[in-house]
C-alpha cells in the first residue's frame, strides 16, 4: 500500500474505504461506522505513541503569539479525539483557538468549505482569500482552493514543493520555519 494512498483524506473517509475493502456492503458500513470511529478515537489515545513537531512549526507558532489580533486554528482530517490527543502531546493545544475536525465529513473539500464559512462568519472577514489553509498534501491544497481561500502548502511531509506547486498551491514553502516570506503568506504584519 502506497504511504500516500490516504494522504489528505479525512479518517471517515479512509475507514469507509477500508471496509469496503474488506468486502462490507454499504448498508453493512453504515451500520458500524459510527461504532468503529468512537472506538479508533479512543483506541488512539490509550496506545503508546511518540509524535514529534515538523521542523519550524514550534517557532511559527511563538512567532504567532506576538499577535493577538490573529486567530490561528487547527483543520485536520483527523477525527477530534486523534487531533486533540496529537495537539496535547506536542504541548501546541494552548495556541489555538479553534479546531475543525474531521468527525462528521467524508471528503476534505466539504470540511474545509464548512470551516472557511465558518471564519468567513465568525470573524467578519472580507473575502474567502483571507482565510488560509496550510497543508501537505496535494489534496489539501485542491480543497483549500475549491473553496477560495489561500493555499499554502509546506513539503514538510511526502509531497515536493513541486507536487504541491501542480496543485495549484497560492504559496509553496519547504518547511514551517517563520520567513519573512512565509510570515507575509500567512497575514502576519510585519515586526517593526
Amino acid at each position: 500500500m502506497s504511504p500516500n494512498r490516504f494522504a489528505g483524506m479525512v479518517d471517515p473517509q479512509i475507514c469507509k474505504i477500508l471496509l469496503a475493502e474488506v468486502g462490507l456492503s454499504e448498508h453493512e458500513i453504515d451500520n458500524i461506522l459510527p461504532r468503529l470511529l468512537k472506538r479508533i478515537g479512543q483506541h488512539y489515545r490509550e496506545m503508546d505513541k511518540k509524535l514529534a513537531l515538523n521542523p519550524g512549526v514550534k517557532n511559527l507558532l511563538e512567532t504567532f503569539a506576538a499577535f493577538p489580533e490573529l486567530v490561528i486554528g487547527v483543520l485536520t482530517g483527523n477525527l477530534r479525539l486523534i487531533a486533540e490527543e496529537k495537539l496535547r502531546i506536542t504541548g501546541i493545544r494552548s495556541y489555538f483557538s479553534v479546531l475543525f475536525c474531521a468527525d462528521d465529513y467524508f471528503d476534505r473539500p466539504s470540511l474545509v468549505k464548512d470551516a472557511v464559512e465558518t471564519c468567513m462568519g465568525k470573524y467578519h472577514l472580507k473575502t474567502r482569500r483571507d482565510v488560509v489553509i496550510v497543508g501537505d498534501t496535494p489534496r489539501d491544497m485542491e480543497a483549500a482552493n475549491a473553496s477560495s481561500a489561500t493555499s499554502v502548502g509546506v513539503a514538510s511531509g511526502t509531497y515536493t514543493m513541486t507536487q504541491l506547486i501542480e496543485a495549484k498551491a497560492t504559496y509553496v514553502y519547504p518547511s514551517l520555519e517563520p520567513t519573512p516570506d512565509l510570515m507575509k503568506a500567512l497575514g502576519v504584519p510585519p515586526r517593526h
